[in-house]
């Protein structure tokens, strides 16, 4: 066996710490899925983030177009940062309605604040080098992130939390019935 058979056949180090986090977050050692729910969860933050990332660069432009006549920059901009993230997290509570799961919504809006935390951690380390860099993230990620982030993990728990309320007090209507 020459070097780039036994190279190719041998996987990369990157490939084994992949296969780590899995096997570690979602796997168990038999290799079953350890809890669908939250598998399924950090599938749908994905979907989440690019749903707000499409709401965005589809809204920005006509949001400028329509608002050019405003003078005051802070208002241009408060209106720039609440509204597409107010109506990304409308589309994105679509989900709601698509999942039989009702947790997996929730959860999937804590991925993504894990998510938006590591990734601001991770871009302050590749910056330490050059904080000026790291202002223009941090500039941009204020702007973009925690609106649609808040008003999602918010009104996911309010839902939620009344859907819940409603599915308890139906238990105990059935419960009643039972006996």
């Amino acid at each position: 066996m020459d070097k780039k058979t036994a190279k190719k056949a041998e996987p990369s180090v990157w490939r084994k710490r992949l296969d780590r986090f899995w096997v570690t977050l979602f796997l168990t050692p038999e290799g079953r899925p350890k809890s669908a729910m939250l598998m399924y969860a950090f599938c749908l933050c994905f979907v989440l983030f690019a749903l707000y990332g499409l709401s965005y660069y589809f809204l920005i432009d006509g949001l400028e177009y329509l608002l050019k006549s405003i003078n005051a920059v802070w208002f241009k901009n408060a209106l720039m940062t609440l509204l597409p993230g107010l109506i990304g997290t409308a589309v994105c509570l679509l989900f709601w309605f698509l999942t039989k799961d009702k947790r997996i919504l929730p959860v999937a809006y804590v991925w993504l604040g894990i998510l938006s935390i590591l990734s601001l951690a991770g871009m302050y380390f590749v910056c330490l080098d050059d904080l000026e860099v790291f202002r223009i993230f941090w500039y941009f990620f204020v702007r973009l992130v925690p609106v649609g982030l808040i008003s999602g993990i918010v009104c996911t728990q309010i839902i939620y939390r009344k859907w819940k309320l409603k599915e308890d007090q139906n238990d105990k209507a059935l419960g009643k019935l039972s006996d």
